[in-house]
């Protein structure tokens, strides 16, 4: 066996070694690539089933190595936390008989591998349905659903233990990376994570909203990290927590939360499979810690099977507080097709324009950014559909009218 994988590494070695991509095909390049992602699955999945076997041997120590983590960081030129999980993995995999094939058919990536084992190995019978979100989903929404996984407790003191532990866990280390920036990694408790994240957004919404004044656009990324200096720098000079700092230029409170729940879970104190209690942009969190926290001013709750926000209607122009929280949950970022923007969005009566409805409802509701928001209003573009079904129609006899029209006549 040994043999002959070495044969085969020789002779993709050979083969890289005289191949000039240069000198094939756009289309050749293509397949070479599609190939070599098959090979790499393969190599992945060979390493994560051999790997736990492999740490008890005694080349671990005759190599010098202290642990089996350094000789495998060593070994494939990662670092330890890299080498931590992937052992982590493969110890999983020995009850996990599905997961092995799925990695043995190559049709199971290394960083799939390690979201359905670790959630799979707190409970078993999500296995099969891991296994078939990660052929049909993307890696962020199985590390979603991964997520949800292990967020599930048998009791509330289970669930209470959880939070106790990720508090405990709590960390900030900062390092250069080799192009000279500042890295900033944090793990923080979800609802401390989350009061951050609410207040750097904030904030950069009003940096972003001045320099659109200037005209002098910048990525959402910049506006954050601009967002981010201007909190902890004027909080640091003011030597306070007060209430100025929970204030960003716009003069809003900015550590608002959004706790998104099942009543079910609220009550019981913990979550069961197929169940909610997370964050709004940020994810699973603990029942105790939504408790807790709750009846804070900062807090905006959405029990799911509460009252039907659709059904809200009022008179006035002004979005309530309840239509505005619904909205931002339902739409996060831009609503125009493949447009991700989420910062400095404005709020559009899709349906009917307010001076023709003369009501504020959320079914006549969308967000959309400010590029987006002009070409509906000056340009002529109307935006149709709904919630999954977001479209836009071009004025007639443009130029993107007539291309969709040929396109709709195939």
């Amino acid at each position: 066996m040994a043999s002959a994988l070495h044969k085969m590494v020789h002779q993709l070695q050979a083969f890289l070694a005289e191949v000039d991509p240069q000198r094939v095909t756009t289309v050749q390049a293509a397949q070479v690539v599609e190939d070599l992602c098959h090979i790499e699955r393969l190599a992945t999945a060979g390493k994560l089933l051999f790997a736990s076997r492999a740490a008890g041997s005694t080349a671990v120590t005759d190599q010098g190595h202290t642990t089996p983590a350094y000789w495998l960081a060593e070994l494939t030129k990662t670092s330890v936390g890299d080498a931590i999980s992937t052992l982590e993995t493969s110890r999983s995999l020995a009850e996990l008989p599905e997961t092995a094939e799925a990695l043995r058919s190559g049709t199971l990536s290394g960083a799939q591998a390690k979201e359905v084992t670790r959630a799979a190995t707190k409970d078993p019978t999500s296995e099969r349905e891991l296994l078939a979100l990660a052929e049909t989903d993307s890696l962020k929404g199985l590390q979603s659903r991964a997520r949800q996984v292990l967020a599930q407790s048998a009791s509330q003191e289970e669930e209470e233990a959880r939070a106790r532990a990720i508090f405990q866990k709590r960390s900030l280390r900062h390092y250069l990376d080799h192009e000279g920036f500042l890295r900033l990694d944090a793990r923080l408790p979800a609802e401390a994570g989350a009061r951050v994240v609410s207040s750097i957004q904030a904030e950069a919404d009003a940096i972003f909203r001045q320099a659109r004044l200037d005209e002098n656009p910048e990525s959402p990324q910049a506006y954050r990290a601009d967002a981010l200096v201007a909190l902890v720098t004027s909080r640091a000079q003011t030597g306070r927590a007060g209430a100025n700092a929970h204030r960003g230029r716009s003069g809003a409170r900015t550590d608002t939360l959004v706790l998104r729940v099942d009543a079910a879970a609220a009550r019981r104190g913990y979550v069961k499979n197929g169940e909610m209690c997370e964050i709004a942009g940020i994810g699973p969190t603990p029942v105790a810690t939504v408790r807790r926290i709750w009846p804070e001013a900062f807090v905006k709750g959405v029990i799911r099977d509460s009252k039907d926000v659709r059904s809200i209607c009022h008179f006035g122009r002004a979005v309530s507080a309840h239509q505005q929280t619904a909205l931002e949950e339902r739409d996060p970022t831009c609503v125009w097709p493949s447009c991700s923007v989420a910062v400095g969005l404005e709020n559009h009566h899709f349906v009917r324009d307010y001076a023709r409805c003369g009501t504020t409802s959320l079914d006549n509701l969308a967000r959309v950014c400010a590029r987006h928001h002009d070409m509906i209003t000056y340009g002529g573009f109307v935006l149709e559909g709904g919630p999954g079904q977001w479209r836009f129609r071009a004025p007639p006899d443009s130029e993107d009218d007539r291309g969709q029209r040929l396109r709709d006549t195939g």
